[in-house]
């Protein structure tokens, strides 16, 4: 693969002492934002100039979301390769680590990124022996990698030979997993959720995988104390749930903004309607929600039968179910297998609906909704 065909391949070097967790610190903003930035910073004293900058600019300039450059970046002991659908020297601080605005640290440039692999951890080895040496250099005559006495000047353009990213597999969510959770949750994907499994929050895959693989572990002991596995279950749902009564107020203030001042307590601290947006309220707070009157008349006037349905015989119905034994488990009652199992058929579909889908299909349609109404007012206007 030369410099000049779809997909370009690039190496940089990071250094650990900016940041003892500099990946992590990368991979939560990856994680919360959908991208993250990485930036090439510019080593103090160090004014050499790049040797091939018009092939550099030239594939800065020609990556996008639809043509995406490959980023490999190492430590030497560590190997990560990062999709990248754009490259500019603008300030892209916003969506990147704090460390770069604490430290002062000069960036050349940014590396938009909005997924990334964990190729090799804490295996040095592996890095030079099984991919260092197997690269080759297209504007150094073809000569492999030199991993001693070189005076290259990063990034680093190269060739290789894999396409990382050829499907629109989401991978970073595996960054630091251990075999038995990738195991797990290859099995969830393959057996209960599907494709689907990439546009559930990383939260919601880290909490129903943990949950799983606790379950299985003491699935033959009737007699276990299951409450820190429904606890788990129940986690799964609860960032969900919160995604989706986010678009569905969202939807219903646009077209009645009175809403917006609707009052409800959570523990004790009182909110509107508007702080939902940015206060994460419990599992009771929607139901009670729900049956306020200006709110339950917009929903029925503007909402169509099927998700209405879907709210009253899905969502609010498994929230009832879930608060009942989430109730009696808090109040000292230990969790039984069969009340665990009642969630977790729920959760990962088994003989039903998944209610993950169930609040993944009632997003997209709401969010559809509330995007059709405001071109129709633009039209307006």
């Amino acid at each position: 693969m030369g410099i000049y065909s779809e997909m370009h391949n690039l190496l940089i070097l990071y250094n650990p002492r900016y940041n003892s967790d500099l990946i992590k610190a990368h991979l939560d903003i990856l994680k919360e934002c959908g991208k993250v930035a990485f930036g090439k910073v510019r080593v103090k004293n160090n004014n050499m100039p790049h040797p091939f900058k018009g092939e550099l600019e030239k594939i800065y300039n020609d990556t996008n979301p639809d043509s995406f450059t490959q980023l490999f970046i190492t430590d030497y002991s560590n190997l990560y390769v990062a999709k990248v659908v754009k490259i500019s020297s603008d300030d892209h601080t916003a969506i990147a680590p704090k460390y770069y605005q604490e430290q002062n640290l000069l960036v050349e440039s940014w590396f938009v990124i909005t997924d990334m692999r964990e190729i090799y951890r804490n295996e040095f080895e592996n890095v030079r022996d099984y991919f260092l040496s197997r690269i080759t250099l297209p504007l150094r005559d073809n000569h492999t990698y030199a991993l001693y006495g070189n005076n290259y000047v990063y990034p680093l353009i190269i060739d290789q030979d894999q396409n990382y990213f050829e499907d629109d597999t989401l991978h970073h969510t595996d960054i630091y997993k251990t075999k038995k959770y990738l195991k797990t949750k290859k099995t969830l994907s393959r057996y209960c959720f599907g494709t689907n499994i990439d546009k559930l929050m990383s939260d919601t895959i880290d909490a129903v995988v943990l949950a799983e693989i606790e379950y299985i572990q003491n699935q033959e002991n009737m007699l276990n104390d299951f409450s820190s596995i429904l606890v788990k279950y129940s986690k799964s749902v609860e960032r969900e749930f919160y995604s989706l009564f986010k678009a569905l107020f969202a939807y219903l203030c646009y077209h009645n903004p009175g809403l917006l001042t609707i009052r409800y307590d959570v523990q004790g601290i009182k909110y509107q309607l508007k702080d939902i947006f940015t206060h994460k309220p419990n599992l009771g707070s929607y139901g009670y929600l729900m049956k306020q009157s200006e709110i339950s008349s917009t929903f029925e006037n503007l909402v169509p039968n099927d998700i209405k349905n879907g709210f009253y015989y899905k969502i609010l119905n498994f929230m009832h179910i879930l608060k009942d034994i989430r109730n009696e488990n808090i109040h000292g009652k230990n969790a039984t297998i069969k009340e665990t199992q009642k969630i977790r058929n729920a959760i990962l579909g088994i003989g039903q609906e998944s209610i993950l889908i169930t609040c993944l299909e009632l997003k997209s349609k709401l969010n559809a909704l509330y995007k059709e109404s405001k071109i129709d007012r633009s039209k307006q206007i």
